[in-house]
């Protein structure tokens, strides 16, 4: 497995396995099993799609305030989180999924600071809504 790092995004492709299957197939013709040998599939990697950021958001609470982007039907949340206040307390986002779990957000702290958000949804489910928190730190 490869793995490529950009500025927005890890791809990882699995070129080995195409590889090794192709190995197994030319091993298997030529020991009389029969397999008919089909040229090997080439599969370009493509840049990932753009995502669809239809809406705002905004939340705040009495340690900070966050505010971004609703993704992709509602499958991924993006934006920042800010810490506010010299309280002791790291503010973070939480999306609420669909399926009753909840993803959250890296936290902000102390006052002064920012954190991105980036909260992507287990296929299948999607954000219902979002809140703030946080923890003590």
């Amino acid at each position: 497995m490869t793995t490529r790092t950009t500025t927005r995004t890890t791809v990882a492709t699995n070129t080995g396995l195409r590889g090794r299957v192709a190995g197994a197939l030319a091993a298997a013709a030529l020991l009389g099993g029969g397999l008919a040998m089909a040229p090997a599939a080439s599969a370009a990697v493509q840049a990932p799609a753009a995502d669809s950021c239809t809406q705002s958001w905004s939340i705040s609470s009495g340690q900070g305030y966050a505010n971004g982007w609703w993704c992709n039907y509602d499958t991924k949340v993006t934006g920042t989180v800010h810490d506010t206040k010299s309280d002791g307390r790291c503010p973070f986002v939480r999306g609420k999924l669909t399926n009753g779990g909840h993803v959250d957000s890296n936290w902000a702290g102390p006052k002064g600071d920012s954190s991105p958000v980036t909260l992507k949804a287990p296929s299948g489910t999607s954000f219902s809504s979002l809140s703030m928190s946080y923890i003590v730190c």
